[in-house]
This record gives structure tokens, sequence and C-alpha cells, in this order.
């Protein structure tokens, strides 16, 4: 997968243009009697709070399928636990559509999700992954929340021993409230972080009350912000 860097001001203009155009469609819509479509307004706020929380990216990698486009910005960031400089990889269009929550679900999970991950290296694998896993609850028919634990088909690095996610809430309170503002049908838009385990922590993870226990290893082994392959696994 190709990184491709922001548009230049050509590529803008036409983008400019064909937004233009698309929005003299829906105003015709609207003429004639049909509902506003609320997504590129969405789209544009979703865009707004990530640049204002976040900056300019440093790299858009544009996602090909029209059916449901999820672009992944690359951000530099540094970490106050963390000397070393790395990168935020955000999710930007896995909130365009709402999650299938279990039926009789009244919990305060929310069905409208974007992804963060923080890592070294903003390589091509990790954001093809985490695109993958931002599209899997729409390819399954499920939804991703707190604590949830999804196996990779294949590892993000070789020889690596972190081969399945685990979903939390974002530690740090900027990138927790960074959607606050954001709403899709009345579900407020909120970001889950990805985290890498072994298959020892995967088991333990799984295991009643495992998580909470894993949480309290990630406290005593002052786990870092920033995905660390070289780390050993806490088990």
């Amino acid at each position: 997968m190709r990184l491709d860097p922001l548009p230049s001001a050509i590529a803008q203009s036409r983008r400019t243009d064909r937004l233009g155009k698309a929005g003299m469609l829906q105003r015709l819509r609207t003429l004639m009697g049909a509902a506003p479509d609320p997504l590129p307004a969405f789209a544009a706020a979703r865009a707004a709070a990530l640049h204002d929380a976040l900056g300019e990216p440093i790299r858009v990698d544009l996602d090909p399928d029209r059916r449901h486009r999820v672009d992944v910005h690359v951000y530099a960031r540094t970490f106050a636990d963390d000397r070393v400089p790395g990168y935020m990889l955000a999710t930007s269009g896995m909130s365009d559509r709402l999650m299938t929550m279990p039926a009789g679900y009244d919990g305060d999970e929310s069905a409208a999700r974007e992804l963060f991950w923080y890592v070294r290296e903003p390589t091509s694998d990790f954001i093809e992954r985490l695109r993958w896993l931002a599209k899997l609850p729409f390819t399954e028919d499920s939804w991703l929340g707190y604590g949830h634990t999804v196996p990779l088909p294949t590892p993000p690095l070789e020889a690596s021993p972190f081969s399945t996610f685990l979903l939390l809430p974002p530690a740090l309170p900027a990138d927790r409230h960074l959607f606050d503002n954001l709403h899709l049908h009345g579900h407020g838009v909120e970001a889950l972080v990805v985290h890498l385990l072994s298959d020892a922590e995967y088991d333990l993870v799984r295991s009643d009350e495992g998580l909470d226990v894993f949480l309290d290893l990630l406290d005593v082994h002052r786990y870092p912000q920033v995905f660390d392959p070289a780390r050993a696994s806490y088990l």
C-alpha cells in the first residue's frame, strides 16, 4: 500500500470542484423533498476535530474503497512518557457507519467509532491492519468496544510475539475527548486505542476478571503509550 502525500493545490482544486458539484446535487435533492445527506457535513466536522486537536497530518493513506472509505491519517506525536518522538495513526471514516450492536443493548458503548494507534514508525503494515480492523465490524455484522480482543490473520511484524489486538479507551485525556462534539444519528463518536497482545496475554485477558488483572500488569511494568515490538511479554 502506498502512503499518499497530502493533495497538491491542483488536486485540492479538483477535489473542491467535485465537492461543489456534489453539494449542488444535494441541494437539488433537498428541494425535491429528499432528506439532506448528513455524511458530507459529518465528515467535515470529523476532519475539523482531528485538525483542531492534532494539526496537519504528515501523511494521509487514502482508501480506494468507495463503499466504505476509511482513510488513515498519520500524525507526528511527542508523548510525555517517551523521549523518542512517535506517530499516531488515526482512522477517519469508520464512524460513517454505525456498528451493529447486540439486540437490546442499553450500555454505554457507542456504535460510532474511530481507531487510534501509537507507533514508533508509521509502516504500511500497521496502516493496513488498522484499516482492516476498522472495517471488520461491518464485514462481520458485529461491533468493537472496550476490552474487545481481535486476533490478527498475520502478525504486523515478522517473528513478533504480538498477534492480537486489544481495544481500550485512550489514556490521554485530549484523545479521549477528541470527538466529544461529533454525533451521527444520535450516537456520539468515541475513539478506541489499539494495543497488541502476546498469546499468553491474550489467554489472560479472555479469562474471568483477566482484563482487570492485565491492566494492573500494565501499570506494574509502566507500559509505554507507543507500541514497542521489542517489549517482553508480561506473562
